[in-house]
């Protein structure tokens, strides 16, 4: 069992990666990842945080014998622009965290994985009721076709229950790569990934976890 998006101290999230390694021990988890927000956020990490949570994961990983991968949220400006820290990172994942009018969200995709899609590992919580902008579902099949052609995974994401079911019902035929997240900000919420395994298996059949990708 996996969770590969959880939020420490490092940006917004309330928990240690100590506390979150022993949280994740205590209920099976076998790898987690730890993916704060990047430079835009108002929280973000910048190098220098990156470089001393990594010290913190390097020593739960060894006192909890978990695998821990260092990862990175980064929000999808203007032009499909991100901003990642000067940093190494396992795991690198885009969203959008604005309200736009739906061609400004398809345009902002679209152009982020144009520029940094040899990057990117995840595309995270797809179509989030958080930051509703509208669907257009000629547009979603061609991002599933950008998804597909440049190795980025969908996030199944519990936090905000998204991509929507329509969309993972578009993806059911492809050979896509997903992830898995509960999008976790406290430690009550790590490994919760009930609803995303349940989804995963229902709609992603010929699917595969990009974790045989990232390891």
């Amino acid at each position: 069992m996996l969770d590969l998006h959880i939020h420490s101290i490092y940006s917004d999230g309330s928990g240690t990666i100590d506390d979150i390694t022993k949280r994740a021990k205590e209920i099976g988890l076998k790898v987690i990842a730890i993916v704060d927000h990047s430079i835009e956020h108002r929280r973000g990490m910048d190098e220098n945080k990156a470089k001393k949570r990594q010290i913190e994961i390097d020593r739960a990983r060894d006192k909890y014998d978990i695998e821990i991968l260092s990862g990175v949220e980064c929000g999808i400006l203007a032009d499909g622009e991100i901003q990642i820290p000067d940093f190494r990172f396992d795991l690198i994942i885009v969203s959008i965290h604005d309200f736009l009018h739906t061609e400004e969200y398809y345009y902002r995709i679209r152009k982020c994985i144009e520029k940094f899609g040899d990057r990117i590992c995840v595309m995270g919580h797809l179509h989030s009721d958080m930051f509703n902008c509208g669907r257009d579902f000629s547009k979603d099949a061609e991002l599933i076709d950008l998804f597909v052609e440049n190795d980025i995974a969908i996030e199944i994401n519990s936090l905000h229950h998204a991509p929507p079911l329509d969309f993972l019902e578009m993806c059911s035929d492809r050979r896509i790569l997903y992830s898995i997240g509960s999008d976790a900000h406290t430690l009550n919420r790590v490994g919760d990934v009930k609803w995303c395994l349940e989804v995963s298996r229902k709609f992603l059949k010929k699917g595969k976890i990009i974790l045989d990708k990232i390891q």
